[in-house]
C-alpha cells in the first residue's frame, strides 16, 4: 500500500509541475505542436494515476485507505482538480492558435475559406440550467444536460458526474449527496435523478393544468391573442415531448382554446369555417393560422384604443380614490368610520345618518345596501351584519358611560377653570425615566447587515420602523391602510405601509425573529432625553448590554412591541441601588429601564406634568408612563393598530 501512495504521490507532483512550467513557457514556444504533446503527457499521466487509484481500493480495506496519508492529505481530489485545470488551459489555447490559423488562411485567400464553410463569430456560451428539484423544470434541465454532458463522448464518467453534481441544488443535491465521485457512480446517480422526476404522469398533470386554465380574453387584443397561442402550442409541444399522442386532438383544442377567445373572434373563426364549402372538421393548424392573421390585424390597431383606455382607467381611478378619501359627514379626507365627529354621537344617530344616506350598514361604504356589501365583515360584538358602531347595546353602554363623563367633567368644569390639571413639585431632586434600548442586526435587501437601534416597549401590541430606516436598509413597502391609536384613543397616526424584517442578536447570531412592521415618518425622540454619567454598579458587574451607549441620547430606528418582548427575555434580573434601575436578561444582551438621578445638582429643583384629568382617577402627581409620553410627544403612543 505505501508503495502505491508514494507512486501517486509521485504521479501528482509530476501533473503540478507540468502545469506549473507550463504557466512559465515564453510565448514564441507555444504552438499547437507543443501543446498537444503537452496534453499527451498530461493524459498519460492521469491515466495511470487512476489505474493505481483502482488497485489501491481493490487490494486494501475501507478502514486501512480511510486511515492512510492518501485520504487524509486528499491526494486524489487535488490531483483531479488540477488535471482538470491543466486540461481546460491546454485545450483553450489549442482552440485558439486553431482559429488563428483558419482566420489566416481565409485572409490570404486561399482555398481554405471556400472549402471551410464555418462561420467565425463567437457564439454566447450554453449553460446548463441548476436544478433544484422542481418537477417543472426537470424536462428542460435534463435535456440540455444530456445534450451536452450525458452523450458526450469526450468526456468520462468521473467528468459526467463532476458537472452533474455541479449543477444541483436543494433536494436534488441531497439525493446523490452521499454517493462519492467514481467511475462507476454516474450510472447511479443518475438513474436516481430518473427515478425520482421523470414522473411522466406528474408532469402531463401540470401540462394539462396549464392549457385548461388558460384566461378568457374579455376584449380584443393582440397580446392576449399571442399569449393564448404560445401557451396552446408550448403545452402541445411538451406533451408531445413526454410520448404523448397529440395528432389527433386538433378538434379538442380547438373546442377548448375558442371558448377562451372574445367574442368577437369567436365570431371571425366561426365564419372562416362556415365559409368553407368542404364538410370536413377544421385542424389545428388552420386555427393558427387563423389566429396570427388576427392578432397581425389588431397590432395596428391596439396601440391607439389601449393609449384610450389607460387615460380613461386612470382617470375614473382617480375619481375613485378621491371619493373613498372623502369623509360622508365632515368631507375630510379619511373614512366615515374614522371621523372624529362621527363616533362622538351617540348610536342613534349614526344609524339615523346611515340610513338618511342610503349608506351600507355593514361596511359604511355609499355606493351599495348592506345586502349587496360583499365584504365578509361583520359586528364585533353580536357578529351579525351591521358595522360595530351601529350596535344598539354597545351604544347604550357607550351613552351611560357617556352621560357620566360628561356629568364629572362639568363637576370638573366648576371646580376648576380648565379640564387640564397642572401639578407642580418643588424641593425635590429632577429624576429622569430610562426607558429599554438596544443595538440589533438587520439585513438590508442587498444582503448587507446594519446595525440600528430600537426601544422595547412592552405596551406596544405592534412594531414599528422609522421612514429613515426603511430608506437606508433599502425594505420593500407593501401598502397598508392604518390608524395607529394611543393613550385615551387620541392622537391617532395614520401609517400607509408595512415592510418584512428579521432582526438577530449581536451575542447570538443563530437567534432571528421574523417581523411584519408599521412604517412611521418618526417614531420617537432621541432617547435618553439628557446624557446619563457612567454607573459605578453597572460597571462592576461586567454585564453584555444589548445597548453599551446606553447614557448617551441617540435616534431610535425601531420599536419593538410586546411581540418580540416574551421572545427575548431570559432568566436573571439585577436591580440597581435603592431599586430604582434594573438590568434584565435577554437573548439581545441586558437591557436597562427604571428611573434614575440625574447627575445634574440644582438647589431648587422642578418637575412640571401636564395630565388630562378624567373623573374618578387619581389626580395624584405620580410618575407614570402616561406622564412620560406626554412629555416627550414626539414619542409614539402605542397601544393597537386598526388596520
Amino acid at each position: 500500500m505505501d508503495r502505491i501512495v508514494n507512486v501517486q504521490k509521485d504521479l501528482q507532483k509530476s501533473i503540478e509541475k507540468g502545469f506549473v512550467n507550463f504557466r512559465k513557457s515564453p510565448k514564441d514556444r507555444i504552438t499547437v505542436e507543443y501543446l498537444e504533446t503537452r496534453l499527451e503527457n498530461l493524459e498519460r499521466d492521469w491515466q495511470l494515476f487512476y489505474v493505481n487509484n483502482s488497485k489501491l481500493y481493490e487490494t486494501q480495506t475501507p478502514e486501512d485507505i480511510q486511515a492512510s496519508i492518501y485520504v487524509t492529505d486528499d491526494i486524489y481530489d487535488k490531483t483531479e482538480d488540477t488535471y482538470i485545470s491543466y486540461k481546460s488551459v491546454l485545450k483553450v489555447e489549442i482552440n485558439k492558435l486553431k482559429s488563428v490559423d483558419k482566420m489566416s488562411a481565409v485572409q490570404g485567400g486561399g482555398n481554405t475559406a471556400s472549402k471551410e464553410n464555418s462561420s467565425f463569430v463567437k457564439l454566447p456560451k450554453i449553460s446548463i440550467p441548476i436544478f433544484s428539484g422542481k418537477y417543472t423544470e426537470w424536462q428542460t434541465f435534463r435535456d440540455l444536460f444530456v445534450s451536452l454532458v450525458h452523450n458526450n463522448k469526450a468526456l468520462d464518467s468521473v467528468q459526467k458526474l463532476h458537472y452533474l453534481k455541479g449543477h444541483l441544488t436543494g433536494e436534488a443535491e441531497q439525493l446523490i449527496r452521499h454517493i462519492p465521485i467514481t467511475q462507476t457512480n454516474y450510472s447511479q446517480c443518475w438513474e436516481q435523478l430518473e427515478k425520482r422526476y421523470n414522473n411522466k404522469r406528474y408532469l402531463t398533470n401540470c401540462i394539462l393544468k396549464r392549457l385548461f386554465s388558460q384566461r378568457r380574453l374579455t376584449f380584443e387584443s393582440s397580446s392576449g391573442l399571442k399569449e393564448l397561442l404560445d401557451n396552446t402550442s408550448d403545452c402541445l409541444n411538451a406533451l408531445s415531448n413526454l410520448g404523448v399522442d397529440v395528432s389527433s386532438w386538433d378538434i379538442l383544442v380547438i373546442h377548448i382554446v375558442a371558448f377562451k377567445l372574445d367574442l368577437e373572434t369567436r365570431k371571425q373563426w366561426e365564419l372562416c369555417v362556415s365559409s368553407s364549402d368542404t364538410n370536413d372538421l377544421p385542424t389545428f393548424d388552420q386555427f393558427k393560422v387563423f389566429i396570427e392573421k388576427r392578432f397581425r390585424a389588431l397590432e395596428c390597431l391596439d396601440s391607439k384604443k389601449s393609449t384610450f383606455q389607460q387615460v380613461n382607467t386612470k382617470s375614473f381611478l382617480a375619481t375613485s380614490k378621491i371619493h373613498t378619501m372623502l369623509c360622508e359627514l365632515c368631507s375630510k379626507g379619511h373614512k366615515l368610520c374614522f371621523c372624529k365627529k362621527f363616533i362622538n354621537q351617540t348610536t342613534e344617530q349614526r344609524r339615523e345618518f346611515v340610513s338618511k344616506n342610503k349608506m351600507c350598514f355593514n361596511c359604511l361604504g355609499g355606493n351599495h345596501t348592506v345586502y349587496e356589501c360583499k365584504k365578509p365583515t361583520t359586528c364585533k360584538i353580536c357578529r351579525k351584519r351591521h358595522h360595530s358602531l351601529l350596535h344598539l347595546q354597545y351604544s347604550n353602554e357607550k351613552k351611560g358611560l357617556h352621560s357620566v363623563q360628561k356629568e364629572g367633567t362639568q363637576a370638573s368644569t366648576s371646580e376648576h377653570s380648565s379640564p387640564i390639571v397642572t401639578c407642580l413639585s418643588t424641593g425635590e431632586v429632577p429624576k429622569q425615566v430610562l426607558l429599554a434600548t438596544t443595538l440589533i442586526n438587520v439585513q438590508s435587501r442587498s444582503g448587507d447587515c446594519q446595525v440600528v437601534r430600537a426601544l422595547l416597549d412592552q405596551g406596544s401590541q405592534a412594531c414599528f420602523v422609522s421612514e429613515d430606516a426603511v430608506q437606508l436598509l433599502k425594505l420593500k413597502k407593501e401598502p397598508v391602510r392604518g390608524v395607529v391609536s394611543g393613550l385615551g384613543e387620541s392622537g391617532n397616526i395614520v401609517t400607509e405601509s408595512t415592510v418584512k424584517v428579521t432582526i438577530q442578536s449581536r451575542y447570538e447570531p443563530n437567534f432571528k425573529i421574523p417581523i411584519k412592521m408599521f412604517v412611521l415618518s418618526n417614531i420617537t425622540s432621541y432617547l435618553p432625553e439628557k446624557h446619563i454619567d457612567s454607573l459605578e454598579w453597572l460597571r462592576n458587574a461586567h454585564l453584555k448590554l444589548a445597548d453599551p451607549q446606553f447614557h448617551t441620547p441617540n435616534k431610535i430606528d425601531f420599536l419593538l412591541g410586546a411581540e418580540v418582548y416574551s421572545q427575548i427575555l431570559n432568566e436573571g434580573i439585577l436591580k440597581g441601588p435603592n431599586n430604582h434601575l434594573v438590568a434584565q436578561s435577554t437573548k439581545l444582551g441586558w437591557i436597562l429601564s427604571g428611573v434614575l438621578k440625574s447627575s445634574e445638582n440644582s438647589s431648587s429643583g422642578q418637575t412640571k406634568n401636564n395630565v388630562e384629568h378624567s373623573p374618578g382617577a387619581n389626580t395624584n402627581p405620580l410618575v407614570t408612563r402616561s406622564n412620560y409620553y406626554r412629555k416627550y410627544p414626539g414619542h409614539n403612543q402605542i397601544t393597537r393598530v386598526v388596520t
